[in-house]
């Protein structure tokens, strides 16, 4: 039962580390979109970038909700 909890409380850790990480690359992301003058291109790309951390912080989001949940009902 203790490494079960020990095994979510490390997971959940990640998770939150990997949305805190996303977070931060975000807001790089969005700085840079917004300080420099983009070609149609690169302005697409950076769009993508931004959506796929995004994407990131979901997965991790729902991951972390689930562990929460096993943690609060042990």
């Amino acid at each position: 039962m203790i490494q079960k909890k020990e095994k979510e409380y490390v997971e959940l850790a990640v998770d939150l580390n990997d949305i805190y990480e996303s977070s931060n690359k975000i807001d790089r992301l969005i700085r840079e979109t917004l300080r420099s003058s983009l070609n149609q291109e690169k302005l697409i790309k950076q769009l993508i970038e931004i959506e796929i951390e995004l994407d990131h912080i979901h997965w991790h989001y729902k991951s972390l909700k689930k562990e929460l949940k096993q943690l609060l009902n042990t």
